[in-house]
């Protein structure tokens, strides 16, 4: 009874189905297609779609009875389950991907015909390309394309009749024509077709990358090893900064509970919130005091732009357009709730250098009363630790000098594994482990500042970075994360900058950030879907070849800038511009429309009168295509010189027990081609090419 619920013998149903040759073609580029999405799926599905190929090409080779409607049904069920479970949603890019994949595979169970073979492989298309959604490298793209080149070649011989001499490599020929033909419209439609300019977007739901308004002891070492690109900084003035200080600010934080740093605090009903409150803009600056960047940032799904020192303009496109806010503690935001969900460029002027102070008096006294705000619990030995080293030198600048002085001489050692800490964590840092990352060090340098009443707050952004020297631009991954901390010196009436983790880097607080790590173009590596998969780590390659792998990094991350300039970046303000260079007027997007339309028009009237002049098939051809394709399923493929009479003979040598039906389909197509008259009545054709089918 089971074996009759979850099999289905084989039928009419299966006489279309698929050559073995087709079939493990068709397999293999679903495989691949899998493969830049191979670190993102669930590792439990990616076993489960390994079992499944294995146990489907086994019953393919061997010809068992594929499984019913039902039973894959409830298997489609069981992933639906599975993959609600681990994202907690079946929509989106995270979920959706794994989900369509796991549904794909499924789909090979019920694979029978050529509608099967056409929705797996427009289903394929999907998958791979989806694999842009997560990361857009050049060599992800070409990847994708060459996935897309090979599965219209395995739909080119499912709809040439699934032949012998239709080979991979004539297919990919054919299919390279197709690529060929199609190219002028593809570029025609990408530069020229009107762009969208509005908020039309799905939601991705795309996992927070990077840096967070919260930190906690070890949430910032965690990004040490993630050499993923976070941004690509091109300096517009003639003042380039060094690596040692290139400070990305992204996020200020104010408010400290003792073991986490956070924007926000508590605050009460109607009471404003400081960390959303606008920054007054500066008046203007001498053209030498401000350093103009072009940045583009990779999507992390969170609504900070980091700009280099202190921004003092918003963020703008490439039009112009307004991007971002301008909030306390000189922090870029996206209004509107907004998120940093893809790749994309913007405009932003920094200066270290302010002539006015750029804050409300009722405002500034915000920032120094929570700057001030002590941890409701403070351990007695951090208590007396501030007092001595604040006792001789109770100017803010000779303390925060004791401080550092303090860190540089006591043992102190900077590693991104300094084991977790207790209730207290600054108390552990200072006394017991005396080991860690950037983020302790800020930590337990502000509570020290704030214990004596030192308004102080942390920065978080990045630190350091990688030039390109082909490029003229710094690459900027997630590993050259960083924390620092601000005080205020009332003197000079400004915030000042202060990086305890540079004294015990180099014994300097000028010192390269010791998280600069290394650099992505020592690796050998190449990019997935959302990470970038190293083979060989520099650190294990001779001087030579490291040397020429770093050349040949950078020379890909220039050509990367160069593809997200003319690709990425190829915006509606871009497309205008375009137009109205060609002389298309003010109203460019109607005249691109009305061409494009045009365009369309005459391709569907050729496609129209092509279907119209093209002959159908008779009943007859119809059902030796399918009578042929039987025959190679069994092994017996119809060599090229065959006609129908030399083929059946053959086949009724090689399959006695159905000698009769097939020396009976041989006459009919022999008739049907080559006589006036019809010698014969075929009768039923489908019966007859069931009757081939059945077993003896």
């Amino acid at each position: 009874m089971w074996f009759k619920i979850l099999s289905r013998t084989s039928g009419a149903a299966s006489v279309d189905g698929p050559s073995r040759t087709l079939f493990f073609w068709l397999i293999s580029a679903f495989l691949l297609t899998l493969l830049p999405h191979v670190t993102q799926m669930p590792s439990w599905l990616t076993v489960s779609i390994l079992l499944a190929t294995i146990v489907r090409c086994v019953a393919e080779w061997k010809r068992w009875p594929l499984p019913t409607t039902t039973s894959t049904g409830v298997v489609a069920l069981c992933l639906l389950a599975g993959i609600s479970l681990q994202f907690h949603t079946v929509l989106g890019r995270d979920a959706g991907t794994p989900f369509m994949a796991g549904l794909l595979m499924i789909k090979f169970y019920e694979l029978r015909g050529p509608r099967d073979i056409t929705l797996i492989i427009f289903s394929s298309f999907f998958v791979v390309m989806s694999a842009l959604l997560f990361s857009q490298a050049i060599e992800l793209f070409v990847y994708c394309l060459i996935m897309m080149w090979l599965l219209t070649g395995i739909l080119l011989r499912t709809y040439m009749g699934d032949r012998t001499v239709d080979n991979l490599l004539r297919m990919l020929r054919l299919s390279s024509l197709i690529f060929l033909q199609a190219l002028p419209l593809a570029l025609l439609l990408f530069f020229f077709f009107p762009r969208y300019s509005g908020r039309f977007q799905i939601n991705l739901n795309e996992t927070v990358t990077g840096l967070s308004d919260r930190v906690d002891p070890g949430s910032i070492a965690e990004l040490a090893n993630d050499d993923s690109p976070a941004l690509r900084v091109f300096f517009l003035s003639r003042s380039i900064p060094t690596p040692d200080t290139m400070y990305m600010r992204a996020i200020v934080l104010w408010y400290f509970n003792g073991r986490s740093w956070t924007r926000n605090g508590p605050t009460a009903k109607g009471e404003p919130i400081l960390a959303d409150l606008p920054q007054i803009q500066p008046q203007k600056l001498a053209d030498s005091d401000v350093i103009q960047q072009r940045i583009i940032i990779w999507p992390q799904n969170q609504r900070w732009l980091p700009a280099f020192d202190r921004p003092i303009s918003v963020a703008k496109d490439d039009t112009g357009a307004e991007w971002s806010e301008v909030l306390t503690g000189d922090v870029l935001v996206v209004p509107g709730g907004q998120m940093v969900d893809y790749k994309r460029p913007y405009l932003v002027t920094s200066s270290s250098i302010t002539t006015e102070d750029r804050t409300l008096p009722a405002q500034l006294d915000m920032e120094l009363s929570a700057a001030t705000e002590r941890p409701a619990k403070i351990d007695p030995r951090v208590q007396a630790l501030a007092d001595q080293l604040y006792a001789p030198n109770h100017e803010t600048i000779a303390y925060v000098n004791a401080v550092l002085h303090y860190f540089r001489t006591n043992g102190f050692k900077l590693s991104t594994t300094p084991g977790r800490l207790g209730a207290d964590p600054v108390a552990e840092f200072l006394f017991r482990t005396r080991s860690g990352f950037c983020e302790h060090y800020a930590s337990a340098f502000g509570e020290l500042m704030r214990i004596e009443k030192i308004p102080t707050r942390m920065v978080v952004g990045y630190h350091g970075g990688e030039y390109n020297s082909y490029g003229g631009f710094y690459q900027i991954n997630q590993s050259n994360a960083h924390a620092w901390d601000e005080v205020w010196v009332d003197e000079k009436r400004e915030w000042r900058r202060v990086d305890p983790t540079m004294v015990i880097t180099a014994g300097s607080s000028y010192a390269i950030a010791a998280n600069e790590g290394l650099a992505a173009t020592d690796d050998l590596s190449f990019q997935l879907a959302d990470r970038r998969l190293t083979l060989l780590s520099g650190k294990d390659l001779p001087r030579w070849m490291r040397n020429g792998l770093r050349d040949f990094g950078m020379r890909r991350q220039e050509m990367e800038a160069q593809w997200d300039d003319w690709v990425f970046s190829y915006d509606p303000g871009t497309q205008d511009r375009l137009a109205q260079a060609l002389g298309l007027g003010r109203y460019a997007w109607m005249a691109l429309f009305a061409a494009c339309m045009a365009v369309a028009g005459l391709a569907a009237a050729a496609v129209v009168f092509f279907l119209a002049r093209k002959k159908s098939l008779s009943p007859v051809e119809d059902f030796y295509i399918r009578f042929c394709r039987r025959m190679a399923q069994r092994g017996a493929p119809r060599e090229m010189w065959e006609g129908p009479l030399a083929y059946t003979g053959r086949l009724a040598e090689r399959f006695p027990d159905h000698k009769e039906p097939i020396e009976e389909a041989g006459w009919i197509v022999a008739e049907h081609r080559y006589s006036a008259d019809v010698k014969k009545p075929h009768g039923d054709l489908n019966a007859l090419l069931q009757a081939t089918a059945e077993k003896s």
